[in-house]
């Protein structure tokens, strides 16, 4: 019988808690509700023909024509593009205007899941999310970071069935990047040592967590793990900024993702996902010391439980699943 965790684990970098209960994990669930068929119809898809269901098209890749991606301006963008002014108070509150780029990238297939992408497509897929990435953050104005993300599945947020990946650009950094950047800085001033170069070291001297590695890039389920199976990728060789990675790395980054993906699908039953980059802000002439202490990441997190009262009045998320039976699952998934 597996030994049940509980107890309180501490981030080594955001300083967040995470409580791990695993007997809460043999609470009933309700069961999964079967997806609308309507969702997943071709014929009522407005990312299968583009052009002619009136998106604003920026580029397509490899090109317009033959288009395997496509970037695409959001029609409901959560940032809007426009002048960058100066924040301003009402009353005690700090406030500043939601300028910036919200775009979506279209994956050509609509009934092909990005963990089913071949090793080209994926490759093709970061060669994307690079080039969008440099033009976003090279544009000017109100751009303190940039994020890309992909939701997978109702649940996890996508509205829309076909695939498609989002990138979004915001004149403030965001709290939980705050937080991974500031406290990485801090523990480096600290001990005068990068965090996630000590962690991935911790990890491959473990050797329980890691789920697949190759020559440049490494995958595991993190010790203090917010989510049951949350998954984070690091480069072995780390650097500050993902959109700076030399393209030769881009099939390798594409591999251990792919990996990942595929791994988590069979191993818990194709669960809807979320995956997103966290980098550093975007690159000034005065920002060449955050490769110092900062490591860019991709951190995927199956959707498989739902934040309650405890977590919601406390900002501690409990963990129904050791990480390290996650990566042994994760592991042992042949793909």
């Amino acid at each position: 019988m597996d030994k049940l965790l509980n107890e309180f684990r501490q981030d080594l970098i955001s300083s967040d808690w995470v409580l791990f209960s695993t007997a809460r994990a043999k609470r009933p669930n309700g069961k999964k509700e079967e997806e609308n068929s309507v969702y997943k119809s071709k014929e009522n898809c407005p990312f299968e023909d583009p052009v002619k269901s009136g998106q604003e098209i920026v580029w397509g890749y490899p090109n317009e024509k033959e288009w395997q991606a496509m970037v695409i301006k959001n029609k409901y963008p959560a940032v809007k593009q426009g002048v960058c002014g100066p924040d301003w108070k009402t009353g005690p509150f700090n406030i500043f205007d939601a300028v910036g780029v919200h775009d979506v990238i279209i994956f050509k297939d609509h009934d092909i899941n990005f963990s089913d992408f071949t090793g080209e497509q994926g490759t093709e897929a970061v060669r994307v999310y690079k080039r969008r990435y440099q033009e976003i953050a090279s544009s000017g104005g109100c751009i303190d970071y940039v994020m890309i993300f992909h939701n997978s599945g109702r649940e996890a947020g996508a509205s829309i069935y076909h695939p498609h990946s989002q990138i979004i650009s915001t004149p403030i950094l965001p709290p939980d990047v705050s937080k991974s950047f500031y406290g990485s800085l801090k523990f480096y001033q600290d001990n005068k040592k990068r965090v996630y170069d000590l962690i991935i070291d911790w990890e491959r001297e473990q050797k329980k967590r890691i789920i697949y590695e190759n020559d440049n890039f490494i995958a595991f389920c993190p010790f203090v793990s917010k989510k049951p199976y949350e998954v984070r990728i690091f480069s072995k060789e780390s650097h500050a900024h993902f959109e700076r990675m030399p393209d030769g790395l881009d099939g390798d980054l594409a591999d251990v993702l792919l990996v990942s993906l595929k791994k988590i699908k069979k191993a818990l039953n194709d669960p809807p996902y979320n995956f997103f980059i966290h980098t550093a802000p975007v690159e000034t002439s005065s920002s060449e010391k955050i490769h110092e202490f900062y490591s860019w990441h991709i951190e995927i997190l199956p959707k498989l439980s739902i934040s309650a009262g405890f977590e919601l009045g406390t900002g501690i998320d409990i963990n129904v699943v050791d990480p390290d039976m996650a990566a042994e699952e994760l592991r042992k998934a042949n793909v």
